[in-house]
Order: structure tokens, then sequence, then C-alpha cells
């Protein structure tokens, strides 16, 4: 609640869809990363984009999302849908929050278990910041190649340990060995999004 009186917060994006061609003008990537990762997207690899707030992660997914084939059918499963995917073949999913009375909710966790009897080719989840991170390794270890997910993390080595901590917040007691073994299967490549002092992004990979 705003203490000093009502706030508010808009999410804006360009009326034009940002591209590839777009990063690599902008310095944001270099020209051999953004075809490294196009192919890695057609390739079916797992990507998980990290970053901190306002650092591009929703528009670096938007732009590798473009790379999927028209002929896969998408679910996209977000908290708040900003994902503008033009292919033929998609599902979006939002989450909902509790009404007044605390009731009618549907996480992020449901839509995820639920994502996967719509026989998708890929599964794009908007962020990831609890308990569905288990249920997304799951989907990546059991045939849903080519996944597509972000989540907050200062750095690739944060984002691994924060999506341990992710998994333990399911609330099923697995052994750190078990967990690290399944993030090790699913996760092909994590993109760390960061957003310098001038306001610019850059782009690191990490395999």
């Amino acid at each position: 609640m705003a203490i000093d009186g009502p706030s508010i917060t808009i999410r804006k994006f360009p009326e034009r869809r940002l591209v590839m061609e777009d990063f690599v003008r902008y310095n944001t990537l270099t020209s051999e990363m953004a075809e490294f990762l196009a192919s890695c997207v057609s390739a079916k690899m797992n990507i998980f984009i990290s970053g901190s707030t306002g650092s591009g992660k929703t528009t670096l997914l938007n732009i590798l999302s473009s790379y999927i084939p028209n002929d896969e059918r998408i679910v996209t499963i977000e908290d708040a849908a900003e994902l503008r995917l033009h292919q033929e073949h998609v599902v979006r999913l939002e989450a909902r929050p509790p009404n007044i009375e605390g009731k009618g909710a549907v996480p992020i966790r449901d839509l995820v278990k639920n994502s996967l009897r719509m026989r998708p080719d890929r599964i794009v989840i908007g962020e990831v910041r609890g308990g569905e991170a288990l249920d997304m390794l799951q989907a990546m270890n059991t045939g849903h190649e080519g996944s597509l997910a972000t989540g907050h993390a200062n750095s690739p080595r944060d984002a691994l340990s924060r999506i341990e901590t992710m998994v333990m917040m399911a609330g099923v007691e697995l052994p750190i060995r078990a967990i690290r073994e399944q993030i090790t299967s699913a996760i092909n490549i994590v993109v760390q999004q960061n957003r310098m002092r001038d306001g610019s992004r850059k782009s690191n990979k990490n395999c």
C-alpha cells in the first residue's frame, strides 16, 4: 500500500516489436551471440534468462521466442501477460490473484502443471519465482525441449542458486544433489541480462 498517496506503475512496451537486429544495433549483444542464441532456440535447447528488474529479460524472451518455428504449439505462462508471440499455435495462460475474500487464486505452478496436458511443443514461462521451478525442471527433463523461462538473479551462478532455492519452496523434500542433477540435465544455457549504470543493457551467455 502506498503510504503517501496513490502510486501508479506503468510497464509500457514499444508499439514496434524489437527484433534481434535491434539488440545488435544497441550493442546489447554481438552479432555472433545473436546468431548463436537463434540457433539454440531452433535446436530446441532449454534457455533460462536471468537478470535484475528492468534489465530486459522479457524483451529478450520475446525476441528469442520469435525463432520458434510457426508449426509448433506454444504454451505461454505468465504472472501478468506481457509476451507477444505471433506464431499460429499459441495458448496464453495468465495467473490469477485471489479475490477480496482470498479465494479463486490460480498460481503459476498450477498453470505449469496443466500446460503439460495441452500437448505443447514449447513451454514459455514469463518469470519463475517460486515452487513452479520444480515443475519447470521436470517438464524440461520429460520431453519438453526448447523451453524458455526468465528469473531474477544478479549473475548466472546466482540464477542457478535461486532455482535451487525455489525448488525447495515447492514443499517437496529433495536432497540438494538431486536438485542440482535436475538443473544440470534440464537447463542448457543461462543468458544473463544486465542494466548498466548508463541505462544500457548487456547480455552474457553461459552454457
